[in-house]
């Protein structure tokens, strides 16, 4: 499992989550406090980029498929690069531009970084790797949250944003040179395919989501991340308005902190017991944490507990996925299943994003209750994931 290419990935996504976590952290409270604009704003703001995320890692998969898991890497860490000039302009259009690259960049980088991760280690040790994987990138989530809200504390919104994107840019270069190239299962047979096939091949990916287990697992994707779109635009907005930015960075580096114990558990236990029940009770968990926000979101110390504890569960849940990717797809179908399930995610997203934009107007209670319903819903889908497993082992 400690390849040079196993390390070097965690390295990458830990330094890209230093620049990229700040960013999606706090860009509600940038849009409220700097554009002067309100959440649904910066929900409609982002929409077009989670939803332009999850079609590209429809392109991210098949070309990690086809031709390698590093060129894909490379083109998802340019979005890095760019997205930290987010927060030294407030002219629509270039907001609009930086989000858009952004959002297209990171399916690339979520397809290529999955399918690198599936790659470069053995199936029995998958859970634990995942879960490295993911805490490298939520540990850098996580420091970067905290230095974030000091730095535009003490400066501005714009000093952290250039100082991300030369950090982004010196971490691209090193990369280039450094990142091994691994063998994949369509070596050859990608340089023989016509252009509109190798760049996205719908037929591979109509053949996936055909089956019941696909679309057991796509569902698994939507809901959860409906409410995590919820929390990203609501928490920051929230604890700001009770305690300001800098203790919405410190929040967001404690959750965060906390999510690192739970992905290096979880992980673990997979690699013992599987990832079936790993993910039913996290599911269970997170979905009575987005009833507790819901009915103590004007309690700073209710929105900490229940926050901190859902991100740790959701995270949890995250870490089971690319186990169950790597159990239902064959060999030559690792990307492909990566940019389903990414587009999964990000309609999720998407979804929770845009529509808590509109239904906090409602009432603040309203858009966790509805996040709460969604979770109801893949909490079924993860008992029957686990209840068949049960089945067919008698």
């Amino acid at each position: 499992m400690w390849s040079r290419g196993f390390i070097l990935l965690c390295a990458i996504v830990f330094v890209v989550g230093l620049v990229t976590g700040p960013v999606q952290m706090l860009f509600p409270v940038y849009a409220e406090t700097v554009l002067e604009e309100s959440a649904l704003f910066a929900a409609l703001l982002r929409a077009l980029p989670i939803g332009l995320g999850g079609i590209s890692a429809l392109i991210g998969g098949t070309l990690s498929d086809r031709f390698g898991r590093k060129l894909t890497v490379l083109i998802g860490m340019t979005g890095a690069v760019v997205v930290g000039t987010l927060f030294t302009t407030q002219i629509p259009l270039f907001l609009w531009g930086i989000l858009c690259y952004e959002g297209i960049a990171s399916g690339f980088k979520t397809a290529g970084g999955q399918t690198y991760l599936i790659s470069s280690v053995s199936p029995e040790r998958l859970g634990l790797a995942t879960g490295l994987y993911f805490i490298s990138s939520t540990v850098g989530n996580a420091i970067g949250s905290a230095v974030a809200g000091e730095v535009i504390d003490r400066t501005s919104y714009s000093t952290f944003g250039i100082g991300a994107a030369v950090l982004a840019g010196v971490l691209f270069v090193g990369a280039c040179f450094s990142l091994p190239r691994l063998a994949h299962a369509s070596e050859t047979q990608g340089k023989r395919q016509g252009i509109w096939k190798s760049t996205l091949n719908v037929e591979a990916y109509l053949k996936l989501i055909r089956r019941r287990e696909m679309q057991m697992l796509v569902g698994l994707r939507v809901f959860p991340t409906y409410y995590w779109g919820s929390v990203n635009l609501l928490m920051p907005v929230l604890i700001e308005r009770i305690a300001g930015v800098k203790a919405t960075g410190y929040y967001g580096a404690v959750s965060l902190l906390f999510a690192f114990g739970c992905q290096l558990a979880v992980g673990r236990i997979c690699d013992v017991v599987g990832h079936r029940a790993p993910a039913l009770v996290a599911n269970a968990i997170v979905t009575l944490l987005a009833f507790g926000v819901a009915f103590f979101h004007n309690s700073f110390i209710g929105l900490q507990v229940f926050g901190i504890l859902g991100a740790g569960a959701a995270w949890a849940l995250s870490t089971t996925i690319p186990r169950f990717i790597n159990e239902f797809t064959e060999p030559d179908e690792k990307g492909h299943g990566v940019g389903l399930t990414h587009l999964a995610w990000s309609t999720g997203f998407l979804l929770g994003y845009v529509a808590s934009g509109f239904l906090v107007y409602i009432s603040v209670h309203v858009p966790f209750i509805v996040a709460g319903i969604s979770l109801i819903f893949s909490t079924g889908i993860a008992y029957r994931l686990w209840w068949t497993n049960i089945g067919s082992t008698n």
